[in-house]
C-alpha cells in the first residue's frame, strides 16, 4: 500500500484532482495545470491541461489515411493532394495572376551582382515590382485526415511542488 500524496498545504491529493505544479525550461519558469493521474509513493503521474506562459505541451499536427488507418506524411508524394500548396503572383493594378514558372519565362531574374556589369538587365527586377507574391495553401485529398495525438502524461519526481486546486466556493 503506497502512503496518499499530501501537498503543502495539508490537502490529500487523489487522483482525478486537479493540482498546479512548476515546470521548467533553461531560466524559464511557468506554471502548469493539470490532473493527477497517479502516484506510486515515489513519482506523480500529471495529465497537463494548460500552461501560464506557454502551452503546456507540444501537439503536432499528424496525418493519417482514412482507407488504411496508418499514419502517413502527405508533403513527399502527390497522392495525398486535391491541390499541392504554392505560391502565385498577383499584379497590383490589373489583377492578374500569374503561375512562378510563367513570371520567371516573362522576366527572367539575372544576377543582382552583375547589375554593375550590365544595367540592361536591372530592367527585368523593374518589371516584377508590381507583382505581389501570394501563398495558396493546398487541398488535402478527401482520404485524408488531419489530427493531433492528445499529450502523454508527465512524471514529476519532486512531488513537494504539487499543489491541489481547489475550486472557489460561490457565495
Amino acid at each position: 500500500m503506497s502512503e496518499a500524496l499530501t501537498d503543502i498545504l495539508g490537502n490529500t491529493i487523489e487522483p482525478g484532482d486537479p493540482v498546479v505544479y512548476p515546470q521548467s525550461s533553461g531560466r524559464s519558469v511557468q506554471m502548469v495545470l493539470g490532473k493527477l493521474v497517479g502516484y506510486n509513493g515515489k513519482t506523480a503521474q500529471i495529465q497537463r491541461d494548460q500552461g501560464s506562459r506557454w502551452g503546456a505541451g507540444y501537439q503536432s499536427t499528424r496525418y493519417r489515411d482514412k482507407r488504411t488507418g496508418k499514419r502517413i506524411n502527405p508533403y513527399e508524394s502527390d497522392e495525398h493532394w486535391a491541390s499541392r500548396p504554392h505560391h502565385r503572383y498577383v499584379h497590383k493594378t490589373t489583377g492578374e495572376v500569374v503561375s512562378e514558372k510563367e513570371l520567371q519565362d516573362r522576366h527572367p531574374l539575372v544576377d543582382p551582382f552583375s547589375f554593375a556589369i550590365d544595367p540592361v538587365n536591372r530592367p527585368t527586377w523593374e518589371a516584377r515590382k508590381p507583382y505581389e507574391r501570394e501563398y495558396v495553401p493546398g487541398v488535402l485529398a478527401d482520404h485524408v485526415e488531419e489530427y493531433q495525438e492528445p499529450l502523454k502524461p508527465v512524471t514529476i519526481h519532486n512531488v513537494r511542488n504539487i499543489i491541489k486546486v481547489t475550486p472557489k466556493e460561490e457565495a
